[in-house]
């Protein structure tokens, strides 16, 4: 019996890399940043100025926000944010976002503000 050759198509090393990344659960940690990088971008200046992505967990991102009124503000176009920033990271990653107040109030995840 001899052995036959397997042929494979070489991969570029990025795509290995990206499967490396996927497989040990790095793609999921990358993404997660790269939502917190585009904030600025996804919701503008403004709200940028008043609101600030932290921190993701479990698929959901923290939001510091300036005061209760601007987080109730965000609150209402939380749905299209959520939208908008999965869209910017090529994903479904993101499916909530959690806005806590720079007054120390604590979140559900322990974590203050």
């Amino acid at each position: 019996m001899g052995y036959r050759k397997i042929r494979r198509s070489p991969e570029t090393l990025g795509l290995i890399l990206a499967k490396s990344m996927k497989r040990l659960g790095f793609e999921k940690r990358l993404k997660g940043e790269a939502a917190i990088l585009n904030w600025e971008k996804v919701v503008g200046p403004r709200i940028a100025s008043k609101a600030r992505a932290f921190k993701f967990v479990e698929s959901k991102l923290l939001v510091e926000v300036e005061n209760p009124s601007w987080r109730n503000e965000l609150l209402f176009m939380k749905e299209k944010i959520i939208g908008e920033l999965n869209k910017s990271i090529n994903s479904r990653l993101i499916k909530d976002i959690v806005f806590v107040s720079k007054a120390g109030e604590t979140s559900k995840f322990g974590h203050r503000s």
